[in-house]
């Protein structure tokens, strides 16, 4: 008779919901990896504007051309407020799918263990089992002998 888990079914519905958790989270990962990226690129795309614009007023310009480059800035900062605030509501919803991950693997790691529990279980009984055959084989043998 071979080992059968009782709780096969719940325990590979456990490790479904520990995958899903996990696919979530390198998902938010990901979305955090492309908003990091997009910031440092609005960041230097901003350093160069100011660069720029520093250069320009150090060989005098037209007060026009400041007033755009300054307005050129002004949606650069926004542009970067908005990520900033993208990126801190996307670590909120990563620390929210870390808990979720943590705890669909804590509570498949506990279906686990149960499981490698009764295995070992099993195996000392059916160890016991063959020890109490060849040992019936061997009291037979004896008694034939004598």
């Amino acid at each position: 008779m071979a080992f059968r888990f009782s709780l096969a079914a719940v325990l590979k519905y456990r490790e479904n919901i520990e995958q899903r958790e996990y696919f979530a989270l390198e998902r938010i990962q990901r979305e955090i990896a492309h908003v990091e990226a997009r910031i440092r690129q609005f960041e230097e795309l901003h350093s160069a504007v100011r660069k720029r614009r520093e250069a320009e007023l150090a060989q005098g310009m037209v007060s026009i051309h400041l007033q755009t480059t300054y307005q050129e800035e002004l949606a650069l900062e926004k542009q970067l407020d908005k990520l900033q605030a993208q990126l801190q509501e996307l670590q909120g919803k990563r620390q929210q799918c870390l808990q979720a991950y943590q705890l669909a693997r804590q509570k498949r790691e506990v279906l686990d263990h149960l499981r490698v529990r009764q295995l070992e279980a099993y195996r000392r009984a059916q160890a016991k089992r063959q020890q109490s055959t060849l040992d019936d084989i061997f009291l037979s043998r004896q008694r034939r002998s004598h």
